[in-house]
């Protein structure tokens, strides 16, 4: 089973680059991805979800949609 991780933040690369970075793609999901990632910073930023929720919608964020969109960079290239 292969260890994909990804950071969280305003500073932090953009998914599909940490994405990239470990053999994988979220295809044309990327842009999608991408915009719910900066909504969570953005909400967690400006004070409207605790510490607590942020760590708790960043769980829920990495496996239900992150993990679930994944793809290998091989796969991908193959069906194109």
């Amino acid at each position: 089973m292969t260890m994909v991780g990804f950071h969280h933040g305003a500073l932090c690369d953009d998914y599909e680059k940490q994405a990239n970075e470990q053999g994988f793609t979220f295809g044309e999901d990327a842009k999608f991805i991408q915009e719910i990632g900066f909504g969570l910073v953005a909400a967690y930023i400006h004070g409207c979800i605790t510490d607590s929720e942020y760590d708790k919608i960043l769980q829920r964020f990495q496996k239900k949609i992150l993990i679930k969109r994944l793809k290998r960079l091989v796969e991908s290239e193959d069906n194109e």
